[in-house]
C-alpha cells in the first residue's frame, strides 16, 4: 500500500522548508522528508547570508520572527579590501535595503521548527529516499509515497535531480573552509568583508554578536598544501585584519575547520513539472556572492504562485542568469593569479571606488535587479578596457591577449549554459 498526498518535498533545508510552508498555506497537504538525523543541522558549514530579496521571502512565508530576532546581524552590503595597503571599498545594498547573516544551523533549526508546526505539513526526519519517479518516491525501507508533484530541495547531490537526468555537469571550482571566531568584532559591523590576497580571497562576517565566520577559499591546485595547518595559517596571515589573526591561527592549529567543495552548475534545469528542482538542486555557483539561499527561497514562492510549470522555469532561468555570470566573473577576477587577471582585479576595484553608479549596478545585479546579458556585459567590458590600460607590461602582449580571450569566453560560456534547456 502506498500513501497518497498532494506534494512531496525532499530535503528540509531552507528551500525545502520554505516550499513546504508555501504549499501548506495554499491549502495543499505536504510530506516533507529529510535524510539528516535529528540534531545534526548545526554541524553543517553552508550558506549564512541572505540578500534583501531573501529576507522579504522569509517574511512573506511567515518566517519573519527569524529575520527580526534580537541580535541577529542585519546585512547592509559588502566591503572589499583590495590589499597592498589600499583602503577598502564599500558596496551598499541599493535603496538602503537590508540582508541578514546567521549561523546556517540556527536558520535551518528555526525554519524546521516553524514548518513542523504548520497545518498541512507532515515532517519526517531521518528518512532517506531511494528512488523518485513522476508518481512519487520510494524510501530506503521500501515504503512508497505518491503525490501530484515531487519537489527536489535536496541540495547539490539531489536524488531528485539524478532521477531526471543524472547529476548534471558540475564544474569543480575550489575548496572552502569555515572558521568560527568568538569574542571578536568585524571592522564594519553589518557588512560582509571580502579580503583579496593569495592564494585566493577570504570572506568574513558576523553571524551573531561578537561571533565572526571566516571563509578561506583555496584553489584546487593547492589541494595537497591545504591539508597542512601551517600552510593555511601562512596563506591567511597577511590578508586578515590584525584583530582576527591570532584567534584564526588558534582555530586552525586546533583543527576546528569545516570544509566544503565549491562547484558550478548552471540553473537551466528545473525538472519536468511532476518532478521539480529548486534551490541548489536546480543549480549553484561559488558562495562568494551569497546567492544560494536567497535563490532557494524565491524559487519556493514562485513555484507555488505560478500556475504553469513552464512559466516558473522560464522566469527563474531568466532571473538567475545574470547573478550567475556575475558570481563566476567575480570569482575568477578575485582568484586568478596571472598578470592580466591581477590588472583586471585592480580595474574592477577602481571602477567601484570611483563610480557610484557602478557600485549600485553591481549590487543591483547581485540582488537580481537586472536580467539582460547586456547589463552584465557593459561594466565587465569597461573593466577589461581598464585592465588593458593598466597592465604592467611584465608579460608579453600575446599572453595578455590570450588571457583576455579566456575572460571573454568564460562569461559567454556560462551565458550559453543558462540558455540551454535540457531534453525532456
Amino acid at each position: 500500500m502506498s500513501k497518497r498526498t498532494d506534494i512531496i518535498v525532499v530535503g528540509a533545508g531552507p528551500a525545502g522548508c520554505a516550499v513546504s510552508r508555501a504549499y501548506a498555506l495554499a491549502g495543499k497537504k505536504v510530506i516533507l522528508l529529510e535524510a539528516e538525523p535529528v540534531g545534526k543541522s548545526g554541524k553543517r558549514f553552508a550558506g549564512e547570508w541572505l540578500h534583501p530579496q531573501g529576507v522579504d521571502a522569509l517574511k512573506k512565508l511567515g518566517f519573519g520572527s527569524i529575520a527580526s530576532m534580537q541580535g541577529r546581524p542585519q546585512g547592509r552590503g559588502f566591503v572589499v579590501y583590495p590589499g597592498h595597503g589600499e583602503s577598502p571599498v564599500k558596496l551598499d545594498y541599493v535603496e538602503g535595503q537590508r540582508g541578514l547573516a546567521f549561523h546556517h544551523g540556527d536558520l535551518v533549526d528555526e525554519m524546521r521548527k516553524l514548518v513542523s508546526e504548520t497545518d498541512g505539513v507532515t515532517f519526517r526526519q531521518g528518512v532517506r529516499v531511494a528512488a523518485v519517479d513522476d508518481q512519487g518516491v520510494t524510501l530506503e525501507n521500501g515504503e512508497r509515497l505518491e503525490a501530484e508533484r515531487v519537489v527536489g530541495a535536496d541540495g547539490r547531490s539531489s536524488v531528485v535531480r539524478r532521477s531526471l537526468r543524472g547529476s548534471g555537469n558540475h564544474k569543480a571550482m575550489s575548496a572552502m573552509t569555515g572558521i568560527l571566531l568568538e569574542g571578536v568584532k568585524a571592522p564594519y559591523p553589518e557588512y560582509g568583508h571580502v579580503f583579496l590576497g593569495k592564494p585566493s580571497f577570504l570572506l568574513g562576517y558576523e553571524i551573531a554578536p561578537s561571533v565572526v565566520r571566516i571563509c578561506v577559499d583555496v584553489p584546487l591546485k593547492y589541494k595537497t598544501e591545504m591539508k597542512d595547518p601551517e600552510w593555511l595559517i601562512a596563506a591567511t596571515r597577511d590578508t586578515l585584519p590584525a584583530v582576527w589573526r591570532k584567534p584564526c591561527e588558534d582555530q586552525i592549529r586546533g583543527g576546528h575547520l569545516r570544509w566544503q567543495a565549491n562547484h558550478f552548475l548552471a540553473r537551466a534545469d528545473y525538472g519536468n513539472g511532476r518532478r521539480v528542482l529548486i534551490g541548489d538542486a536546480a543549480g549553484h555557483t561559488h558562495p562568494l556572492t551569497a546567492t544560494g539561499i536567497t535563490n532557494g527561497l524565491v524559487d519556493a514562492i514562485e513555484l507555488v504562485e505560478t500556475k504553469r510549470f513552464e512559466a516558473f522555469a522560464k522566469s527563474r532561468r531568466r532571473a538567475c542568469r545574470v547573478p550567475e555570470l556575475l558570481s563566476r566573473a567575480l570569482y575568477d577576477c578575485f582568484s586568478k593569479e596571472d598578470a592580466f587577471s591581477q590588472s583586471l582585479r585592480r580595474a574592477v576595484v577602481s571602477l567601484w571606488r570611483n563610480d557610484e553608479k557602478e557600485r549600485e549596478r553591481t549590487m543591483g545585479l547581485l540582488m537580481g535587479n537586472g536580467q539582460s546579458f547586456i547589463t552584465f556585459a557593459w561594466p565587465f567590458l569597461k573593466a577589461l578596457v581598464g585592465a588593458w590600460r593598466g597592465r604592467d607590461n611584465t608579460t608579453t602582449m600575446g599572453a595578455d591577449l590570450a588571457s583576455i580571450a579566456s575572460w571573454i569566453r568564460l562569461p559567454m560560456a556560462y551565458a550559453m549554459a543558462g540558455w540551454v534547456r535540457p531534453k525532456a
